[in-house]
């Protein structure tokens, strides 16, 4: 237990020494045969804490967990049977939380190996001024790839340099990097390269940091004849065999497990998985009768079509699972048809759209209300609408506007329903009928994914989504639809819609008023449609940035997650929004490394989590709870939420400009609302905000410099109308009670620019919100334990008197 404990010091040499320990014991004991079972039972619990590990956010922390897994989880020396024996028995008993961290352990190493590959290909190129630029840039990117960049990335300057010297070096590292090394290849040639980077001590950081590296891109742990074993040991648990107790794996989940392993391995290694000696036995697992089988099976084949088409590589394997495909899509489960289309699109080359055409006959005929197969054809047609927009755009709009829309959406729902009870159920719970809107929803949304630029059809799309929104998910407003139906009908419909607009062209037709709408779900008085669609907010947040993701109006829906009253999703929530967050933080220092400076700037705008802040006062305007601008109880709420989306942008140093806030709420407080122009309540609100939102970083930030911020501020149209130039709104909006007035002198000089035709005064006097809990913290480093005792907190600004800290504030 104290060993346990230690895992988590705050200092990282007892985390090292801690980890390594249970590691060590682990190794000893999983494979020493005379080891009792219980003994073995007893140190089960080690494999979970060491991968929990990764959550750990210093770059050491995942450093040692690799090496770990590597070195006594999955011990690289042992054969192909035995490893794979390990690499099984491992994901396919730990716990939820180990297995997330096991999964973005192996993405990151894909990231890293990915990285690395186009730095070395770089160095194939002669040395010119712009191939040196790209080559600064790519080692600024490795270096915080390792613990202490700084350091790192000197010595990865330093391997560069050696690199173009050392033909050999050259040739180790493109042996390491191929898609398909075999383990024992990378093994040797590992070694080879570490022997021409000088002695293994301490000492040698040049060592030591290029060693890191190459831990990170290594391909130990799995190879084509490795994965070969593994499928093998799959099919075995799938018909309960011996594998099952030789690998001691639960017999009720021992097949799943295994499945999902090998689409993880297929995603990160999908090389390995492109051979005749692991495809077969992959076919082999399609006969196998139990419905949760083929669409994992099917997604493995789906990551290899990606890597090179089966159509190119192995047309024979192709021609036998082609027709296995096309019988999933006409008969088979949801689930099944959709990954049978994905497999069938990235895998066929040739006669695509003979196969495709007959299957949408099929398709068409089972679009039928009661026909036994319709959820899946409802699937089926999503999914080749998504995959093949040009190929039949005539007859797919046509099914859609009539079978989808026409005779299934906005069609009454029926008497003889079996209803659920409550508010809420399980999706498998609802009555077939609601399941099929539900896919309907969902196909309309691909189909439109498909189209990418159609406009006029989003903007159809848009209006029937946003009126199931509206309408709490009774369309027709008959009354005869359950709580639960009408849940699922209006989180289907907003999750529709934030997937549409994840997409340029058609996902940017929404309107303000339908942008306000879809906000609500952020507060929708059912716990399990927040939880729902706020997962899917983050998810499509985070998704390809900055192309392929939600455009950044979305973020400002986090301010709604001040009003949560679950403490478990509100902290979910913030999770969410510092993470994407940090992302775009994170992308906004890549890019302003690269060779393309000036593009990447005129990005900015679209990209940098600050402007939230300006989507967050729009959608907080419009929040139907907000009525009254000066009434204090709500302005208070309001003052909790804009903190909840300002405390992660203002408390990072590094990136926050007081300047640029100041400037930016001042020009928003200059406009009006565009939804409703001339609608003075909206208006006060909206400036109200301002107030509260100007306050808050007076009150709360202790840096009030006017750097530059590498941005101008811009304020949407979509959601602000600009004034004319001589409008000057100096008015307080919020009570005198919500105001702590105060004289600043460093922040009375405005930063607006002069053609606004703002007023002002040498001597103004500056409004103080003091937002929640009224304190001026500062972050504490993350090493760092601070305890606050009531009474005796270091609050200067409450302690001061006024004139006081009006002289340490200039």
């Amino acid at each position: 237990e104290f060993v346990k404990e230690r895992t988590l010091d705050k200092k990282f040499k007892i985390r090292k020494e801690a980890m390594t320990g249970l590691a060590m014991i682990y190794k000893k004991h999983l494979n020493d045969a005379d080891v009792p079972q219980a003994t073995k039972k007893a140190v089960t619990w080690i494999k979970d804490k060491i991968l929990h590990g990764y959550y750990m956010t210093g770059m050491e922390d995942r450093l040692l967990v690799e090496r770990l897994l590597n070195t006594c989880l999955v011990p690289y020396q042992l054969s192909a049977e035995e490893r794979m024996k390990k690499l099984y028995h491992l994901l396919g008993t730990i716990d939820d939380h180990a297995t997330k961290a096991f999964v973005e352990l192996q993405k990151h190493q894909l990231a890293v190996r990915r990285a690395v590959t186009e730095w070395i290909e770089l160095h194939k190129r002669p040395l010119t001024a712009f191939t040196a630029k790209e080559l600064a840039a790519k080692i600024h990117t490795l270096s915080r790839f390792l613990p202490e960049p700084v350091k790192a990335h000197e010595f990865l300057t330093q391997f560069s340099h050696n690199l173009r010297k050392d033909t050999a070096l050259m040739q180790g590292m493109e042996v390491i990097l191929k898609p398909d090394v075999t383990c024992k290849e990378c093994t040797e040639t590992l070694a080879i390269i570490l022997k021409k980077l000088g002695q293994p001590i301490m000492t040698n950081l040049y060592y030591n940091t290029v060693k890191m590296l190459l831990e990170r891109v290594s391909s130990v742990m799995v190879d084509a004849s490795s994965i070969a074993v593994l499928v093998g040991y799959v099919d075995d648990c799938l018909r309960g065999g011996n594998i099952i107790d030789e690998v001691g794996l639960s017999p009720n989940t021992a097949g799943e497990r295994g499945l999902k392993l090998l689409v993880m391995l297929s995603f990160v290694f999908p090389c390995h998985f492109n051979n005749e000696i692991v495809l077969r036995p992959m076919l082999q697992l399609l006969q196998h009768e139990d419905e949760l089988v083929a669409p994992l099976a099917l997604s493995v084949f789906t990551f290899v079509g990606k890597y090179k088409p089966l159509g190119e590589s192995y047309p024979e394997i192709l021609e036998d699972l082609a027709p296995i495909c096309k019988q999933y899509v006409e008969s088979g489960t949801p689930k099944q048809a959709k990954q049978a289309i994905r497999c069938l699109y990235v895998n066929m080359t040739e006669s695509q759209n003979d196969l495709f055409s007959e299957i949408l006959d099929v398709i068409k005929n089972s679009l039928t209300p009661g026909h036994p197969n319709y959820r899946t054809a409802i699937v089926s047609l999503g999914h080749i609408a998504y995959n093949l927009p040009d190929k039949f755009p005539i007859i797919i709009k046509n099914i859609v506007s009539r079978k989808i829309v026409k005779e299934l959406l906005v069609k009454e729902a029926s008497d003889n329903r079996d209803v659920p009870e409550g508010e809420w159920c399980s999706e498998e719970e609802l009555p077939e009928e609601t399941r099929c809107k539900i896919e309907g929803l969902k196909a309309m949304a691909r189909w439109l994914l498909g189209l990418k630029q159609d406009e006029l059809s989003a903007q159809k799309t848009f209006r029937m989504l946003n009126a199931f929104i509206i309408h709490k998910g009774d369309l027709l407003q008959q009354g005869n639809l359950s709580e639960a139906e009408m849940s699922w009908l209006r989180l289907s419909a907003g999750t529709a819609m934030l997937k549409i607009c994840e997409q340029k062209g058609v996902g940017d037709q929404f309107t303000a008023e339908q942008f306000y709408n879809l906000s609500q779900l952020m507060v929708d008085p059912i716990p399990k449609v927040r939880e729902i669609f706020a997962g899917k907010l983050h998810k499509g947040l985070g998704r390809g940035i900055p192309n392929k993701c939600l455009p950044l109006d979305f973020m400002g829906f986090y301010a709604l997650s001040g009003y949560e009253t679950d403490r478990r999703l509100a902290n979910s929530l913030r999770v969410y929004m510092d993470t994407d967050v940090v992302r775009r933080r994170e992308y906004v220092k890549t890019i302003s490394m690269g060779t393309q400076v000036e593009k990447a700037m005129a990005q900015l705008p679209h990209i940098l989590p600050d402007y939230m802040l300006v989507f967050s006062i729009s959608v907080l305007a419009h929040d139907p709870r907000f009525t009254r601008y000066d009434e204090i109880h709500q302005l208070k709420t309001i003052e909790r939420c804009l903190w909840n989306i300002l405390e992660p942008l203002v408390s990072q140093k590094e990136f926050y400009s007081f300047g640029f806030y100041k400037n930016l709420i001042e020009r928003m407080k200059n406009h009006k609302d565009a939804l409703n122009s001339n609608d003075d309540s909206i208006n006060y609100k909206m400036w109200a905000i301002c107030d509260l939102a100007m306050g808050l970083i007076l009150s709360k930030t202790s840096n009030y410099d006017l750097k530059d911020f590498p941005s101008d501020t811009r304020i949407p149209s979509m959601y602000f109308q600009q004034q004319p130039d001589s409008f000057v709104n100096t008015k307080i909006y919020i009570p005198p009670e919500m105001q702590v007035q105060t004289i600043k002198k460093a922040v009375t000089l405005s930063i607006v620019p002069e053609n606004k035709g703002i007023k002002r005064k040498a001597k103004a006097r500056i409004l103080v919100g003091v937002g929640p809990q009224g304190t001026d913290v500062e972050p504490s480093e993350a090493s760092e334990t601070k305890i606050q005792l009531p009474g005796l907190d270091d609050d200067l600004s409450s302690s001061e008197p006024v004139a006081k800290r009006a002289l340490r504030a200039s």
